[in-house]
């Protein structure tokens, strides 16, 4: 996005949870590094907040002894992400920057970060703790080099530190970055929600990164689990195609890798061994399944893209997919493959009626069944997708975007 003015300040928000050991060295390395930040960024002032978010031990009386620093006190917890908003609420700068209050990060490095943004035209600036010198606890690497892994593969656009306490942000940006969450999970979720937009330039530059003081807050399993969901719910929000679709393709393929034997004996030797019924049941499973996954994705992607006015450039497999599932070629399909379902099993189906006895193999009755159901899932898909067509995408959704594959 353009930036309407040349930013002039940077407001600092610290949120901070009993942060009695490193709260007061942290302040004092703010406050020694705001001229440097003013040079090297060109700025005239920089302001520091730190919202207490509900500390039972001596961070506030700490933060109150610092003359020169703005308090925020919520006297209960309300989370980290949450505390971050109250901040950015009150502050008055151009950018708006924020920083853990655990000595892990140095301030002095928010002189490059807004330089990043003044200079390069970056809309995001966030320090990436993800290289050889970084003192992050290897558990968290791990989780971190996971998670970046996950978003990089559904947003298409590469990103090694998900989850950096480190971060500055123009200013008229963050209205826009809706639907934040209140926990820890705040910055993997932005971190997403910027990816997910193209309009949106998120840069990371390589910070330095020490051990904490203190105990954390974060807890591996629970707020990794949070992380994750919520890399999902935005994906969701913006990409379902790209989750769903992957997800089926995946299927698919499991369901051709376990179909090669049964063909085979089909080609050579004319007959499919009733042993490998149960192979082709799992078979059948997993094409529906992903017949389901890539239906639910389509749905999905015309109904974000109608809500969010999506004009982003679709990847390749996107476009693959919308054009093979559009409405036209689902309408005729559809009825197709039942009707191919159903003349397969015409000899079954008069065996039966005639004596109560099938006399055919088993795998005309399974392909037909696989067939029907298959076509079914396509008409009825195609029924929807004209459905939202004359309803919610004509009427939401700009012409630009509908003529988009």
């Amino acid at each position: 996005m353009k930036p309407s003015t040349h930013p002039r300040s940077l407001s600092i928000v610290i949120p901070v949870l009993d942060e009695e050991d490193a709260i007061g060295q942290t302040l004092q390395r703010c406050l020694d590094a705001r001229q440097g930040i003013l040079q090297l960024a060109g700025l005239d002032s920089v302001e520091i907040i730190v919202v207490n978010d509900g500390s039972t031990d001596r961070t506030v009386e700490i933060v109150q002894s610092f003359p020169g620093v703005t308090l925020i006190d919520l006297k209960t917890n309300h989370g980290y992400g949450a505390a971050i908003k109250s901040g950015f609420a009150q502050a008055s700068g151009d950018l708006l920057g924020f920083l853990d209050g655990d000595g892990t990060c140095d301030p002095k490095f928010f002189g490059m970060l807004c330089k990043e943004i003044i200079e390069n035209g970056a809309d995001i600036a966030t320090g990436s703790r993800m290289h050889n010198k970084s003192k992050m606890p290897a558990v968290r690497r791990i989780g971190n080099y996971l998670f970046a892994q996950l978003m990089t593969l559904l947003s298409g656009c590469p990103i090694k530190d998900t989850a950096s306490g480190m971060r500055v942000i123009r200013r008229e940006l963050f209205p826009k970055l809706n639907l934040l969450p209140d926990g820890l999970h705040f910055t993997p979720a932005m971190t997403c929600r910027a990816l997910f937009d193209q309009q949106i330039t998120l840069r990371e530059i390589e910070m330095a990164y020490h051990e904490r003081q203190g105990l954390s807050k974060l807890s591996v399993f629970r707020d990794g689990i949070r992380f994750l969901l919520s890399i999902i719910n935005i994906a969701l929000m913006y990409r379902p195609l790209k989750l769903f679709g992957w997800t089926g393709i995946f299927f698919f393929l499991i369901s051709l890798l376990y179909g090669i034997k049964p063909l085979y004996s089909f080609i050579v030797h004319q007959a499919i061994p009733s042993g490998m019924i149960y192979r082709l049941l799992t078979i059948n499973t997993l094409i529906l399944a992903s017949l389901t996954l890539f239906s639910v994705g389509i749905v999905a992607e015309r109904i974000t893209a109608s809500l969010n006015g999506n004009r982003r450039k679709y990847s390749w497999l996107d476009r693959f997919l919308l054009s093979a599932f559009s409405t036209k070629k689902l309408i005729i399909a559809g009825p197709v493959l039942v009707l191919l379902g159903i003349v397969i099993n015409v000899g079954p189906i008069r065996d039966y009626l005639t004596t109560q006895q099938i006399s055919y193999h088993w795998g005309y009755v399974s392909t037909g069944a696989l067939l029907v159901l298959a076509g079914m899932q396509l008409s009825a898909l195609g029924v929807f997708e004209r459905l939202l067509e004359i309803t919610i995408i004509s009427h939401y959704l700009p012409s630009s975007v509908q003529k988009q594959p």
